[in-house]
């Protein structure tokens, strides 16, 4: 993926006053003046950008920048924290950059860089290590009050506020948190944070013996009393990414199909479903024992880059979100249809979605819902249609032949049978047309239709000893037999001819993580983890190659069964773009 980096190298923002800590007192390079523990002077870093990762298959370092309104930097915040190591660093101090303008682009990996100098306070303490938040003020995860800063509530305090806890924090995020998080509006407002990096290259390459830095460690040294002494002598290079997963559909809107059940059809549209509700605010790879897998016969060792970001850095492919391995809260319209729908070609954003093999499963897998309208006939148009018991070859029912379907089903159930039989007058009987049925809201929005209740009619009660319906067929005791009637059949109503297909989000995909039909996850990570999933900074682009079939009336459920077993009646490609960019092709 490509992601866009905030190096700490020289740029043209003056360096930040730190509160964070450094080894030594007094240090001299190049002939600069740096300053004291505790004293104030001027650090110079560059902050990278990043770019996604775009291409037509789901291989590794293949970037893309995306639009502008991704990479949009309306604040920066330097956040400084002081230690013997990442992991124990605790707060040290907090500095706004403003709006940063003027940045370069270096090409492929990096969507854009900025050189900055603050004026900071020196930390005391071993190391000083650099955190970057882009657009963390903007969009309401950052604040400042008086002096004191706050990541969503959880104030930072200095020499207490450790980085890891900080790091280890789930957000629940709503709908709205997301889209604060992940704006295209008024020039665009995306959160990026750390990009966790990794010291030796993967690709083709075993990277065994490598190890991870998310946060940037600064020296110490090269925080000097002037800002020209800093700028000539960079302290660091910070990378970022941006907080969310991009998706986008693509596929021509309209197309015609040889196939016994459906002339033509068109995509209204598309929306995401079964996204995640919490995250973590940096991408979280810690205790991560994965780095040296690769699946049997592919030769990329999956999880790190080859393509380095810088000398040493390469990116990594995957993460830990807060319900990983336990399974979580999503947001799902599984057994709704639609208010609104995305339109081909459009762009949507979530956060992202990872598990372990245990808790690769539909219930808990983001996915795409495809929309499509089919001309069943081919008269030019997508007009309702009926399915019964999932028989797709014949679409000619009619509401009133569903409805009349119902009625036979409730007089052939053997507790209505005996009811008319003990109660019913000599020589009289019930038929259809002494029936009523009622159905659920369905039965005009469209979907799996359910009977809500099958009355005899008050003026066929002349056809019962004395003159009344019998209890048993009445009230509650009419409930028993109306689920039964509803376990008989399954109907749905394809309202406008609208069907919907799902499409589960694959990362690694078929070609680092091949899974052949039949197979079974089990705990072989090395083959499957991460197979499915989205990750931070990647972009997922499903391209809709055609319709094979009909799909369902609604959203269809998910339940909880592994993730590759489902059957597809669409076909699609899918790609994640630099935003590191996967691509995934289907046919629906």
């Amino acid at each position: 993926m490509k992601m866009k980096r905030f190096n700490l190298i020289p740029l043209a923002l003056t360096t930040l006053m730190l509160g964070a800590c450094s080894s030594e007192d007094g240090l001299n390079l190049g002939g600069g003046n740096s300053v004291a523990q505790g004293e104030k002077g001027y650090i110079s870093f560059s902050l990278n950008l990043p770019t996604v990762k775009s291409t037509a298959n789901r291989a590794n370092d293949d970037f893309d920048d995306g639009a502008a309104t991704e990479y949009n930097v309306k604040d920066a915040t330097l956040l400084l924290f002081s230690g013997a190591n990442e992991g124990e660093a605790t707060f040290a101090g907090a500095y706004d950059l403003g709006e940063m303008t003027g940045g370069t682009s270096d090409g492929d990996n990096i969507t854009t860089t900025y050189q900055i100098a603050q004026k900071v306070t020196k930390p005391v303490g071993a190391n000083v290590y650099a955190m970057v938040v882009i657009n963390g003020k903007a969009s309401n995860v950052l604040t400042e009050s008086g002096g004191t800063w706050s990541i969503k509530g959880q104030t930072l305090t200095a020499s207490t506020t450790k980085y890891k806890d900080l790091a280890g924090a789930a957000y629940n995020l709503s709908n709205t948190d997301v889209a604060n998080i992940a704006s295209t509006a008024d020039g665009g407002c995306f959160l990026m944070t750390n990009a966790p990096l990794y010291t030796k290259a993967g690709g083709v390459s075993n990277p065994t013996g490598g190890s991870v830095q998310t946060l940037t460690e600064i020296n110490p040294n090269n925080i000097f009393t002037t800002k020209e002494e800093a700028k000539a002598n960079p302290a660091a290079n910070v990378y970022v990414e941006r907080a969310v997963a991009k998706v986008t559909v693509t596929g021509n809107p309209t197309g015609t199909q040889d196939d016994d059940n459906i002339a033509n059809y068109e995509i209204k549209g598309w929306t995401l479903d079964v996204t995640n509700q919490s995250s973590y605010l940096v991408r979280n790879v810690n205790d991560a024992d994965w780095w040296s897998l690769k699946a049997g016969g592919v030769n990329d060792y999956r999880f790190v880059g080859a393509a380095a970001v810088a000398d040493g850095l390469y990116r990594t492919y995957w993460g830990i979100d807060p319900n990983y391995s336990t399974g979580g809260t999503f947001t799902t319209q599984a057994g709704t249809t639609p208010t609104s729908l995305k339109a081909v070609g459009a762009n949507d954003y979530c956060l992202e979605n990872t598990f372990n093999l245990t808790q690769m499963k539909d219930n808990q897998t983001t996915r795409v819902i495809v929309a499509a309208a089919l001309d069943l006939d081919g008269n030019g148009t997508a007009d309702d249609f009926y399915v019964l018991d999932n028989d797709k070859s014949n679409t000619t029912l009619t509401f009133d032949g569903i409805t009349n379907t119902v009625k036979a089903a409730y007089l052939a159930n053997g507790t209505v049978v005996n009811l008319l039989k003990a109660n019913l007058n000599g020589g009289a009987s019930i038929g259809a047309d002494d029936l009523d049925v009622t159905f659920d809201q369905k039965a005009t929005t469209g979907g799996y239709v359910t009977v809500t209740e099958i009355t005899i009619k008050a003026a066929s009660a002349s056809n019962f000893k004395n003159g009344a319906i019998p209890e048993g067929l009445q009230a509650a005791n009419n409930d028993a037999i109306i689920a039964d009637v509803n376990a008989a059949h399954k109907i749905a109503y394809y309202k406008g001819g609208v069907s919907y297909y799902p499409v589960m989000i694959k990362h690694f995909g078929d070609d680092l993580t091949p899974w052949n039909n039949g197979e079974v996850y089990g705990s072989n990570n090395a083959d499957f983890l991460g197979r499915y999933g989205v990750l931070r900074n990647n972009w997922y682009s499903i391209n809709v190659t055609g319709i094979k079939n009909i799909g369902d009336p609604e959203v269809p459920k998910v339940y909880g069964t592994p993730d590759d077993p489902s059957e597809s009646w669409i076909s699609v490609t899918i790609n994640i773009l630099s935003w590191a960019k996967r691509s995934q092709s289907v046919d629906l």
